[in-house]
C-alpha cells in the first residue's frame, strides 16, 4: 500500500513522461484499487475508449498489472507503482549502461525505456531504418560536392557535417548489443505471466499444486512441508520464464565465452566478435529488468561509498568483487523461499576467490596506491587474518562518539574481534624504506621501524586491499575463507542507511544534535538528567535540541508513572532513538519533497509558456541566444537554470529513497 505523497508522486512521473489521460487513470488505479474499465470509466469520468487508450500506454510502459479472472472472464487493472517511480532513474541507469557497456547498449536501452516492452523485430526495423538514412544522406551529400578529398576516417568535412552520428551502425551491431544485455539480465522476457501480480502469481501456484499433488487435501506436517517446496518450486519455474532467451545464450555456446576465445585469439576489431552472437528470435518481445538495474545501481553506491571512506584503489578492487559477487543476484532483497535454491547456490556460490578477482583486475592499476606501511606495534597478523566463516549474527552499528563513561559494548572486548598482541604474528611482508602511494598520486613516508624486505607482490597488494576492507568498521567484506571473500548485504545497507540518518540530522540539528542521538542510540532510553551527566552540555542547549528533534522525528519520548495513578506531573519522561521510525520519517519527507519539486517545476512551465512555446519552433530551436530577444532569452535561461537545479535536488532525494527502501 503506497502513501498519499508517493501515489501522487508517481502519477506526475507518468505525466511527465505519457501525458495526462494515463496518469488519471494511473492515479485512480493507486487510490481505489483494483478495479476493471466499468470501475475506471466511472471513477475517472471518462469514456470506455479513453479508458482503453490510456491502459493501452501504461501496460505497453510496464506500469499496470492485469489479471482475467476464469469465472467471470472480466478484466481487473492494478497500478506498478514501483515501476512508476523507477522512471525517475532513468539517467542513472543510462549513466551505468553507458559506463558497463559502452555508448551503443545506452543507445539500445535508451530506446527500449522510450518504446517499453518491444519485439526484437520491431527494434531491429527502427533501426534498419535509422541506418537507412544514414547511407542516405551520406550518399546525397557526396552527390553534392563529388570532387572532395576524403579525411580518411569519415570522408570528406562536409558529409562529416551531414551523416547522422549513429552508435549502432549495424543490426548485426545490435544483435550483438542485445546478447550482452541479455546475458547480464538487464533485459527481461515478456511472457504470458509478466503482468500478475505476486499475489496473483502465489494463488494459481498454489491451486496447481493442490489440484495436482494434494487433490485430497493437506494432512501433516510432513505434507505441508512438501506443499511449500512445491509451491517454491512453482515459483521459481514462473519467474525463470523471463531468462528463456538467456538460457537459450547459453545452450548455443554462450556467446561471452566465444567472445573471450576471440579476445584471446588476437581479434583486432568488433566484426568478429558481432559475428560470433547467435541471431536472436525476432518474435520475442523483450523489456527493460528494472530488478537487475537496482543491483548495478546498488554496487555503485556501496563502490562510491568506499571512495569517500578508505580510497580510489580500494573502491575500484570492491567494485571487481562486487560485479563478480552479484552476478547471479536477480534482485537487492531476496526472498529466502524462492530466490535461495540449490540450482541458485550452484550458480552463484556466494564468494569470490582472491584469483578471480586478481583475473578481473585492469594491469594498468597500480594497486600500491592507497596501501600504508605501518610499524610492527600497530597491528596484529592473526587478527587481520581472521576467518570468519556465518555471518554476523549482530546488527552493525557506528560507534557513538561520546565522551563520560563509557558503554558496555565498549568496556567489554569481543575475543573474535580483539587483536593479538604476540610479535612473532605480525605480518613479514613490509619494507621500512619502500615509499607508498596513496590514493592522490603523492608520495608518503612512514616512520622507522618498519620492515625492510619488500617482497609484496600484485597478488600481496589486492589481499592487503580486501583485508583493509574487512576490518573497516562498516564490514564492506566479510574473509570466509583462507581465499575466500563475500559481503554480508543486509547488515551493510543497514550501516549506510544509520550513516544517511546521522549526515541528515547534522545538517538539520548540527554536531550537538547528532552528538544526543548517538548517546541516546549507545546508551538506550534515558532521562533528562542522565543526558545531562553523559553530554556534558549545558540544560537550555540539551532541550532545546531534544525538542527540535523531537519535532523532526529524529528522538521520541516515553512516559514513566512514579504511581498507579498516572499523575503527569508525577510522571518523568525518557528519552530514545528509534532508528527505524528515524527510517521511515525520513522516506516519506523524502517523497514529499521530491513531489514539491516536480510541483514546483510544473508552477514554472506556467509562468513561463509563451518563452517555452517559442522555444518549440522549428525556426528557434537549437538558436536560442541568436533568434529570441533578450528579454525572452533572460527568462529562458533562468528556467532552465531552475529545472537544472530541480532535477539535481530530485536526484539527491532519489539516492536517500533508494537507500532506505529498494537497496
Amino acid at each position: 500500500m503506497v502513501t498519499q505523497p508517493e501515489a501522487e508522486l508517481c502519477s506526475l512521473l507518468v505525466e511527465e513522461f505519457y501525458g495526462e489521460l494515463p496518469s488519471r487513470i494511473f492515479l485512480t488505479l493507486l487510490t481505489r484499487g483494483r478495479a476493471s474499465i466499468p470501475h475506471l470509466a466511472q471513477f475517472t469520468s471518462m469514456s470506455p475508449r479513453q479508458i482503453r487508450h490510456g491502459l493501452a500506454v501504461l501496460l505497453q510502459h510496464n506500469l499496470l498489472y492485469y489479471h482475467v479472472d476464469p469465472d467471470s472472464e472480466t478484466g481487473m487493472y492494478e497500478a506498478n507503482p514501483d515501476n512508476a517511480y523507477n522512471l525517475i532513474r532513468t539517467g542513472k541507469i543510462l549513466e551505468m549502461i553507458d559506463t558497463s557497456f559502452g555508448a551503443a547498449a545506452k543507445d539500445v536501452m535508451q530506446s527500449l525505456l522510450l518504446l517499453g516492452q518491444t519485439r526484437i523485430a520491431d527494434l531491429v526495423a527502427a533501426y534498419q531504418e535509422k541506418i537507412d538514412q544514414a547511407k542516405k544522406a551520406k550518399m546525397e551529400a557526396n552527390d553534392d560536392d563529388p570532387f572532395a578529398e576524403p579525411n580518411g576516417v569519415n570522408g570528406d568535412a562536409h558529409s562529416a557535417k551531414q551523416q547522422p552520428d549513429l552508435v549502432v551502425k549495424s543490426t548485426a551491431q545490435l544483435n550483438s548489443v542485445i546478447c550482452r544485455l541479455v546475458e547480464a539480465e538487464l533485459i527481461d522476457v515478456v511472457h504470458s505471466q509478466t503482468f500478475e501480480t505476486a499475489y496473483d502469481t502465489l494463488k494459481s501456484v498454489e491451486k496447481e499444486v493442490m489440484d495436482t499433488h494434494f487433490p485430497a487435501g493437506i494432512k501433516g506436517t510432513k505434507a505441508k512441508i512438501e506443499a511449500e517446496e512445491k509451491i517454491a518450486e512453482g515459483l521459481r519455474k514462473v519467474r525463470s520464464e523471463s531468462k528463456s532467451l538467456k538460457r537459450k545464450l547459453e545452450q548455443n555456446g554462450t556467446a561471452a565465452k566465444r567472445r573471450k576465445l576471440l579476445i584471446n585469439g588476437g581479434a583486432s576489431n568488433g566484426t568478429h566478435e558481432e559475428e560470433a552472437d547467435p541471431l536472436l528470435d525476432s518474435r520475442q518481445v523483450i523489456r527493460v529488468n528494472y530488478e537487475r538495474c537496482l543491483v548495478d545501481l546498488r554496487n555503485r553506491r556501496l563502490v562510491q561509498f568506499v571512495t569517500d571512506t578508505i580510497g580510489e584503489t580500494t573502491a575500484y578492487v570492491y567494485g571487481v568483487l562486487l560485479k563478480h559477487l552479484t552476478k547471479a543476484l536477480p534482485r537487492c532483497r531476496l526472498d529466502r523461499k524462492i530466490d535461495i535454491s540449490e540450482e541458485d547456490l550452484e550458480v552463484g556460490k556466494g564468494y569470490v576467490t582472491t584469483d578471480e578477482i586478481l583475473d578481473s583486475l585492469k594491469t594498468s592499476v597500480d594497486l600500491s596506491l592507497g596501501l600504508g606501511r605501518p610499524g610492527l606495534d600497530q597491528f596484529s597478523k592473526r587478527a587481520a587474518e581472521r576467518i570468519q566463516e556465518n555471518p554476523p549474527k549482530k546488527k552493525l552499528i557506528l560507534e557513538a562518539d561520546v565522551d563520560g563513561d563509557a558503554s558496555a559494548d565498549e568496556d567489554e572486548k569481543d575475543d573474535d574481534d580483539g587483536f593479538d598482541s604476540d610479535a612473532s604474528t605480525y605480518d613479514n611482508d613490509y619494507n621500512a624504506d619502500q615509499v607508498n602511494g596513496n590514493a592522490n598520486g603523492t608520495k608518503v613516508k612512514f616512520a622507522d621501524g618498519v620492515r625492510s624486505d619488500n617482497r609484496l607482490g600484485r597478488p600481496g597488494q589486492l589481499r592487503q586491499h580486501l583485508l583493509l576492507l574487512a576490518e573497516s568498521s562498516q564490514r564492506f567484506v566479510r574473509h570466509c575463507g583462507q581465499n575466500d571473500w563475500t559481503v554480508d548485504f543486509a547488515p551493510l545497507m543497514q550501516v549506510l542507511k544509520e550513516a544517511e540518518l546521522d549526515s541528515v540530522i547534522e545538517q538539520q540539528c548540527g554536531r550537538p544534535g547528532l552528538r544526543l542521538v548517538r548517546i541516546l542510540r549507545a546508551k538506550g532510553k534515558l532521562d533528562e538528567k542522565a543526558i545531562l551527566n553523559i553530554a556534558l552540555m549545558r540544560k537550555n542547549e540539551i532541550q532545546q535540541k531534544l525538542l527540535q528533534m523531537m519535532t523532526a522525528g529524529f528522538v521520541h519520548t516515553q512516559e514513566v508513572p512514579r504511581d498507579a495513578k498516572a499523575d503527569v506531573k508525577r510522571s518523568f519522561f525518557l528519552w530514545y532513538s528509534d532508528v527505524d521510525k528515524s527510517l521511515n520519517k525520513l522516506l516519506g519527507r523524502s517523497y514529499k519533497s521530491m513531489l514539491h519539486c516536480l510541483q514546483f517545476l510544473e508552477v514554472r512551465r506556467q509562468k513561463e509558456k509563451d518563452v517555452l512555446k517559442l522555444t518549440r519552433r522549428s525556426d528557434v530551436r537549437g538558436r536560442e541566444k541568436d533568434v529570441m530577444r533578450q528579454e525572452y532569452y533572460d527568462r529562458y535561461s533562468q528556467f532552465l537554470d531552475h529545472e537544472k537545479r530541480l532535477f539535481a535536488q530530485m536526484m539527491r532525494l532519489d539516492d536517500i529513497i533508494a537507500l532506505l527502501k529498494d537497496f
